[in-house]
């Protein structure tokens, strides 16, 4: 079997620019398939990475895969912040609110720099999907050597008395956007809208930085859309959009 990816959120082929002629691209494929039979490989897979990444390659793509036999996937959904139209708040009146609570309640939002911090930060996150039967698929130490390939960011939002009650880990993709690859809060922070007052500095924070776009990842596992997962991205600032997978069987 080939697989791309066979662990990361997503794969896809490698280009100098997105202007490639569709037959280069069903050239490739044809390349491709004749290997795969040549090598007696009975499966490959494939999924793509959401538009903001490549949306002309994508839409040629989807196109050319479909038509050579590849057979498409439930789709997962995706979500994405598009950092340039927030305007330091949040459109939504109840996460205006709900952030507003956060003050109030004196939290505060920060980059850890700390091993131990980072470290905490990821059992938070552990926590929570325990908590809400969601898989995580890296250890700590995974996390720490993909810093070693490109710029991963700790974050937390804090009690006022020190304690840690939400975090995210984010990946930084050269040039423009961010990938949310961990968040989430903890039993103290959700009535104190911990995650609320961390989306909201993380979306600040990287606008700032000169990025243009926070990737909030899928909300979908296996195709299966947890919607209130859904619900609080889409309620704070961010949009839908799909993430195709496709595989080919000899």
């Amino acid at each position: 079997m080939l697989k791309a990816p066979f662990s990361a959120p997503f794969g896809g082929f490698h280009y100098k620019n997105e202007n490639i002629y569709v037959h280069v691209i069903e050239e490739f494929i044809e390349n491709l398939i004749e290997y795969a039979r040549k090598q007696e490989i009975q499966e490959a897979s494939l999924t793509l990475p959401p538009d903001i990444y490549q949306q002309s390659f994508n839409a040629k793509l989807v196109n050319a895969l479909i038509r050579m036999d590849f057979k498409m996937c439930v789709p997962d959904i995706t979500n994405w912040i598009e950092l340039k139209y927030f305007q330091g708040r949040y459109s939504q009146r109840s996460s205006r609110e709900y952030y507003h609570q956060a003050v109030r309640n004196n939290l505060s939002f920060c980059l850890l720099k700390d091993i131990d911090e980072k470290r905490m930060a990821y059992e938070i996150v552990c926590q929570n999907r325990k908590q809400f039967g969601r898989p995580i698929h890296m250890t700590f130490e995974d996390v720490m050597h993909t810093g070693k390939l490109w710029p991963v960011d700790f974050f937390a939002a804090k009690h006022p008395d020190g304690d840690m009650l939400a975090s995210g880990i984010f990946y930084q993709f050269p040039g423009k956007i961010t990938y949310a690859v961990f968040w989430g809060d903890n039993e103290v922070g959700r009535p104190l809208r911990a995650m609320d007052f961390l989306a909201f500095n993380l979306i600040d924070y990287y606008k700032m930085q000169g990025f243009e776009y926070l990737d909030l990842g899928k909300f979908t596992e296996s195709g299966i859309p947890n919607e209130g997962l859904l619900r609080f991205k889409e309620t704070h600032e961010s949009i839908s959009s799909l993430r195709y997978s496709f595989t080919w069987h000899a």
